[in-house]
């Protein structure tokens, strides 16, 4: 006998349900005990044991019956009756699926197998070892387990072996019940060899989707974008907020200041920095740190632009005036352009905002799942996603996070309003709050010292191909933060250009700019002797100084080297040695993979390196215009923008050349004085002369072929004077030669008797 429906069937490998259904010995007989009424069936009837199956859901009962010879046939119709007229009476409906229990009598020989691949579906392929049946055979053999959807036999002209019949039921478990009863079913001599049949069914969305991949692969894109921006930007949106704010900061907390205080302070020494930095070492400094302090507690309107010489003290002007704002956020320019690649800066930006997290290997994959739908479909699915566009999204995320600061400083600014006296474990567990109260003004004004800041610092550091569209970006990005007033934007940068670039994005405003230049020699002696008592009023130190000139980078070096015990003699030649090299390696072009990229020669540097050495400033107009130049301006914006000279511009003009740096002027006079180099640049400048001069020379005589060919030796008087003129130009260009030619010659006899291998 088959019981169906005695436990869930299992469809499939994650199918759990039945692991919640108790399968043991004991609970087997006893769910058989209630299904099957022993004593209400005639024949003596008993079960011997079930077996259970419980992959398709039923169980085999094995029973034995007494009965006289001729009622052994029927002995088990009259069985099955009582057992199914005992189940419909008591309405045996199962929980897990409020499906009736129907009961079978077993006529094949039942397969027991536990195949883990092998799942119940509603098609059963029944083989024919024998003779092939007829559909009527097989429906009134089929039939009484369920109704039938379809059957079909295979082909007479098909000699597929074994022969087979596809029956599909409309329901699972009479698929199930069929197969456990009639496998191994004898039929006029063909036996019964049954399987279930795995449906091979069409999704026809599934169909949809693959046949049209130009519209399912953009639409499938946007909802990634979707699911991207709903899941992952809040996240971004929090870390971005939580640097600036220094939420995860233990320093910011009252409670954690505290503790410090009271515990770890207490067993530390009070003595060391004083406070003062470095940047307040002279006067003007202060001055120009109050206005920073005043425009920060002001409304953005415009750009604060920090310009000066790369060692002017520009950082350190910032962090004295920042030091204590909140809600910073710093963008370091060098470490973007120092990056490799655009993915590269893409990750760093990311790092120095706090976004998090960051994919940057989504641009690489949706640039190859691009480029192989254009293969299959001939036309661009929009995936693709550049690194610039990634940076705008970092952008964006990040104006979002400011908002949002602005706006819980707002929030703030109310609640403490309303409750001006809060509850002391609030107060405990609140941030500090810093304010400079020199700077803070109650006027009964808006307050915007507590405003988001963002310092970008060495913008504009290096121009290359892969940061020349990030520096566009951060401005661009900028313009919006302080024309919406979200928050204030310092621009830190040494490079000349950077007005310019800035003005492309924010035309009609003025800039709020504070020049740094060297620091005065009173100043810079004041800096050094206050790191140097010992040489306090020391002469030779004083003009060391006056060499070194006020750029704080190499005031600072100067002190490092008088600390490892080097007199300012020693100093002095150690850094202008230093200088020398690298002017050497980045002006002349002795690093060869870097000739290429300059803007300049070697020989015109040179003609600049010789004017600088003797005094500060130069004539620009008057060195343009020379032979080495010819009126091109490219060459001196090259020299500036790698900082070998400095340009002063007057009524917005060119006017004068100053050397990048002053210690440069020494580094500058020592090269003079350097013979063999000296002597060379020199051969090489009289040869570059030569060269043009000869082709001068050229062109004057060609000219005095044509105009005197036409007449035959005789020009008239109008020619005959443009002739003369030409051979006046001409014999100056020779005596200039022969000029050139002498200085060639000392050249090479200084570079012979001068060399030595020491």
């Amino acid at each position: 006998m088959y019981l169906d429906n005695t436990f869930p069937l299992r469809v499939g490998f994650w199918d759990v349900r039945q692991y919640l259904f108790r399968n043991t010995e004991n609970s087997i007989k006893s769910k058989i005990d209630t299904l099957v009424p022993k004593d209400k069936i005639p024949c003596n009837f008993e079960v011997e044991h079930a077996i259970p199956r419980t992959k398709d859901g039923g169980a085999f009962v094995q029973f034995k019956y007494k009965s006289d010879t001729q009622s052994a046939l029927s002995a088990p119709k009259v069985i099955m009756k009582h057992v199914t007229e005992h189940l419909k009476e008591h309405n045996t409906i199962t929980y897990f699926n409020f499906q009736p229990v129907r009961a079978f009598l077993v006529k094949g020989e039942p397969f027991m197998e536990d195949i883990v691949s092998r799942y119940p579906s509603l098609k059963l392929k029944v083989e024919f070892q024998g003779p092939d049946l007829t559909i009527e055979q097989l429906y009134n053999n089929f039939r009484p387990y369920g109704r039938i959807f379809d059957i079909s036999i295979l082909s007479p002209a098909s000699k597929e072996l074994p022969r087979y019949a596809m029956i599909q039921f409309t329901r699972m478990r009479s698929a199930t019940s069929a197969r456990n009863c009639l496998h191994g079913l004898k039929l006029e001599g063909t036996r019964l060899n049954i399987g279930y049949e795995s449906q091979m069914r069409t999704n026809i969305f599934k169909q949809w989707v693959v046949d049209h991949p130009r519209i399912t692969i953009p639409v499938a894109a946007a909802s990634l974008a979707g699911v991207t921006y709903v899941i992952f930007d809040p996240v971004r949106v929090f870390f971005i907020h939580a640097k600036v704010t220094q939420r995860f900061n233990p320093d910011e907390y009252a409670l954690y200041r505290w503790l410090r205080r009271e515990t770890w302070a207490r067993l530390m020494s009070h003595g060391g920095d004083d406070g003062t930095t470095d940047a307040g070492a002279w006067a003007d400094r202060e001055e120009d740190g109050q206005k920073i302090k005043e425009w920060l507690n002001e409304s953005p309107e415009t750009f604060i632009v920090i310009s000066g010489p790369k060692g002017s003290g520009k950082s350190a002007l910032i962090k004295g005036a920042t030091d204590k704002k909140r809600n910073i956020i710093r963008i370091q320019g060098e470490e973007l352009a120092n990056a490799r690649n655009k993915n590269e800066i893409t990750t760093i930006l990311a790092k120095q905002l706090g976004y998090y997290p960051v994919f940057t290997w989504i641009s690489s994959f949706n640039q190859l799942i691009d480029t192989l739908v254009t293969a299959t479909t001939g036309q661009k699915a929009g995936l693709s996603t550049t690194p610039d566009n990634q940076i705008k999204q970092i952008l964006e995320i990040a104006a979002i996070a400011l908002r949002k600061v602005s706006a819980d400083i707002d929030a703030q600014r109310q609640e403490n309003s309303i409750d001006a006296k809060k509850p002391w474990w609030k107060t405990l567990f609140s941030k500090v709050e810093e304010k400079d109260e020199k700077d803070h003004k109650d006027d009964g004004g808006e307050d915007n010292s507590d405003l988001p800041i963002v310092i970008i610092d060495n913008y504009l550091f290096r121009e290359t191909s892969v940061s020349s569209t990030l520096w566009d970006e951060l401005a661009e990005w900028s313009a919006v933060l302080v024309e919406n007033g979200i928050a204030h934007v310092i621009f830190v940068s040494a490079n000349v250009g950077i007005t310019k670039s800035l003005g492309k994005v924010m035309p009609n405003k003025t800039f709020e700019s504070i020049l740094l230049s060297d620091a005065p020699l009173e100043a810079s002696i004041n800096y050094v002797s206050k790191h140097l008592d010992d040489y306090e009023g020391d002469e030779s130190l004083q003009q060391v100084v006056s060499v070194l000139g006020g750029r704080l980078t190499d005031l600072e070096l100067l002190v490092q080297k008088m600390r490892a015990h080097l007199t300012p003699e020693e100093a002095l030649n150690d850094i202008v040695q230093r200088n020398m090299i690298e002017i050497r390696k980045y002006g002349f072009g002795e690093d060869l993979s870097d000739t290429e990229d300059l803007s300049w020669t070697g020989i015109q540097f040179w003609q600049v390196v010789k004017l600088l050495a003797t005094t500060n400033t130069i004539n620009y107009e008057e060195l343009k215009w020379g032979p080495f130049f010819k009126g091109a301006d490219k060459p001196f914006q090259g020299m500036e923008h790698s900082e070998l000279i400095t340009i002063v511009h007057k009524d917005g003009w060119p006017h004068s050349i100053r050397p990048g740096k002053p210690v440069y002027q020494a580094a500058f006079d020592r090269l003079k004085n350097e013979p063999v180099f000296a002597a060379t640049m020199d051969l090489q400048s009289y040869n570059f002369l030569i060269t043009a001069t000869k082709e001068d020379i050229k062109s004057y005589e060609e000219e005095i072929n044509k105009l005197s060919a036409p007449f035959s030796g005789r020009p008239p008087r109008e020619v005959e004077s443009r002739i003369r003129y030409l051979l006046q130009k001409l014999a100056d260009g020779q005596k200039a030669i022969e000029g050139y030619e002498s200085q060639v010659k000392i050249a090479k006899d200084t570079i012979s008797k001068r060399w030595s291998d020491v």
